[in-house]
């Protein structure tokens, strides 16, 4: 697999260690940084460009055409967004975003992102689970068993509980993401137009059912 990793900060420096690890990847690295560039070609087994990733011809010099997937992972939304949107144009398959804030979420869904990730959601969860005393869960016992996690975005419902909504077999809502809040779910919580729930689901057929329940739009 090809992959292009825009933006090396935390996030992209822990995947392009973990995607250099076995050697069956090709990564290229872009970085605006002159001497974090310099740090990462003696690091890693890895394409390493200087400069901006908004600029069309860095991500050709980058063989953009020819890449499976783009992770765009700078410390700015809107440049990531931009990112994202030229790598669509250029035909990559998988996008995937890192937003600090959701409010260019919906901009990058229309555009086909294939993942959003929100470092302040997660971080913001570990730390809630360390102060209660819990341990980080290892989710690959649950995906390995063919149960895996999506996101959902509520469109064109009137506010209603869960038990109302009457969630179909085969999907767990775990949490809802409304605004800057992480609401744990209970059967009398209300989901409304704009949230985005976090689910597990057994199969596409699930998925589907829970899909036509909550988008009206």
């Amino acid at each position: 697999m090809r992959v292009i990793i825009v933006g090396i900060g935390d996030i992209g420096y822990e995947l392009t260690r973990d995607l250099t690890r076995g050697g069956s990847h090709e990564v290229v690295l872009i970085d605006n940084d002159e001497a974090r560039c310099k740090d990462l070609s003696e690091q890693f087994d890895a394409f390493v460009l200087e400069g901006d990733g908004t600029h069309p011809e860095l991500l050709q010099k980058a063989l953009v055409e020819e890449s499976d997937a783009l992770v765009a992972s700078t410390n700015s939304d809107a440049l990531n967004t931009v990112i994202a949107m030229l790598a669509k144009r250029f035909g990559v398959p998988t996008v995937i975003v890192k937003l600090k804030d959701l409010g260019l979420r919906a901009a990058c869904q229309e555009m086909g992102v294939a993942q959003i990730i929100a470092p302040s959601i997660s971080a913001a969860a570990e730390i809630s689970a360390a102060l209660h005393g819990f341990g980080r869960p290892d989710l690959s016992l649950v995906t390995r068993g063919g149960l895996r996690f999506v996101e959902l975005e509520v469109q064109g419902l009137d506010a209603i509980s869960l038990a109302e909504l009457d969630v179909p077999d085969g999907v767990l809502v775990l949490t809802i993401v409304r605004g800057e809040e992480v609401l744990l779910v209970r059967g009398k919580t209300r989901v409304q137009s704009g949230d985005l729930l976090l689910l597990l689901v057994e199969n596409e057929h699930a998925f589907g059912r829970m899909k036509e329940l909550v988008n009206r739009a």
